[in-house]
């Protein structure tokens, strides 16, 4: 990664220097990512903070690692790496990514007693790995204030009592939409979760554009959604929850294909089947931690490859690369969008001069090999981007990998384009 974005060799050394600086610590490069998410907040509107987890794995390199700080084992017990749970910030109107509001790191050692050893169910909270999920809420929620609605999205991984319990704030604006992974108690003895959906009537249908995953074998396609709510009475912890309860069940998938089953609890009220589907397209939008994820690992940024030296180094370039994939799935989605969205300060002035030399040499002579956005807008630099990454005008949307390679080599024409203004001035 950093030999790809060095231009010379002494800029190595730089970038290694930087990441082997005892000074430096991992909790500044997380600051630094969330105020960069804060500057973009615009007060009174409606944020969806997705939180996920990842591993990434340094064991084919960890012959060169001289020092392990900040790394450990992972999931399996044996490789090294660490752990990054990201709380990705959305605009909920428009799917616009502004960053993190949170991320939290952390490593097993590989010693430490597994959880049915150290008694893991009579554990409090505070104690499991899984109060990641309360705690990033939490911390989320204070740096969002200004915004109107926060709703925080979380896998079946974040399905825990005690964030059901305690984040919600529904009068600040706080809410959840969670995936839920277990068959819960309905208080008063009303039985379980499915037993009430199954008793419901269908409330109507939904088509989801459902994105390809290689990895589970998931073929892209749109998936026919059957969908059914209801308010339900949970029990928690023997409390009670009042939560609203969605549930998407696909039809007639495709022979091969896991059927899409979404069953979500949610603090939003859902009286009318319309906000059980804003809820359906509201956690659809996960896929844009997947996203990032897939951006930092083998296909994209390739963070694990990285040979750099010290644990805590990589995790620190892992958390830079998390930052660039935020950038880039910026760009992404832009491309969506009709209506022109400025720059801001995603590129310089500088950067926009270089943009429009490079767009010139890519636009052909008709209309459909034009760039047809204006520039100084979002859209037209991801139109650049994506041609300098092998996309052509006549395919469909140019996807997050796609760009990265136009983001890469666009900086190494923005290098070369500067030192050419530098030796003709």
């Amino acid at each position: 990664m950093i030999h790809r974005l060095s231009k010379n060799e002494a800029e190595q050394r730089s970038f290694y220097r930087l990441l082997h600086n005892p000074r430096l610590e991992t909790g500044q490069v997380v600051e630094f990512m969330r105020q960069d998410c804060l500057r973009q907040v615009q007060a009174g509107a409606h944020y969806l903070v997705v939180q996920d987890t990842t591993q990434p794995n340094f064991e084919r390199n960890s012959k060169n690692i001289v020092s392990r700080q900040e790394l450990g084992v992972i999931g399996d017990r044996k490789s090294l790496g660490f752990f990054l749970h990201p709380s990705l910030v959305v605009q909920a109107e428009n799917g616009r990514c502004l960053g993190y509001s949170d991320v939290t790191t952390w490593s097993r050692d590989i010693a430490a007693p597994d959880r049915h050893e150290r008694g893991y169910k009579s554990q409090p909270i505070e104690q499991k790995e899984s109060y990641r999920w309360i705690n990033s809420a939490h911390v989320s929620t204070a740096l969002l204030k200004e915004a109107g609605m926060v709703t925080h999205i979380c896998d079946r991984e974040g399905d825990i009592a005690e964030l059901l319990l305690r984040v919600p704030d529904t009068e600040k604006g706080c809410h959840l939409l969670v995936r839920s992974s277990s068959d819960r108690l309905l208080s008063g003895g009303a039985g379980k979760l499915s037993d009430l959906l199954a008793s419901l009537p269908e409330a109507g249908h939904h088509t989801i554009c459902l994105k390809g995953d290689a990895r589970v074998g998931r073929l892209q396609r749109e998936a026919q959604l059957s969908v059914r709510y209801s308010k339900v009475n949970i029990k928690l912890k023997e409390q009670e929850r009042e939560l609203f309860v969605v549930e998407a069940k696909e039809l007639q998938a495709p022979q091969g294909q896991q059927p899409v089953y979404w069953r979500l609890l949610s603090t939003h009220p859902v009286v009318k089947l319309e906000e059980a589907l804003q809820l359906l397209e509201w956690y659809a939008m996960r896929w844009n931690i997947e996203q990032v994820f897939r951006l930092i690992k083998q296909k994209g940024l390739n963070v694990e490859a990285s040979e750099v030296e010290t644990g805590k180094g990589l995790v620190q370039l892992t958390l830079l690369a998390l930052f660039a994939a935020c950038k880039i799935m910026l760009l992404h989605l832009a491309s969506r969008q009709e209506e022109p969205i400025a720059v801001a300060e995603a590129f310089t002035d500088e950067q926009l001069a270089c943009l429009e030399a490079v767009n010139k040499e890519y636009e052909g002579k008709t209309k459909r090999q034009q760039n047809p956005y204006p520039p100084r807008s979002l859209q037209y630099c991801y139109w650049v981007l994506a041609r300098l990454g092998g996309w052509k005008p006549q395919e469909k949307q140019a996807g997050v990998i796609t760009l990265h390679r136009g983001f890469i080599d666009f900086h190494k024409i923005f290098d070369g384009w500067k030192l050419a203004r530098k030796l003709v001035s």
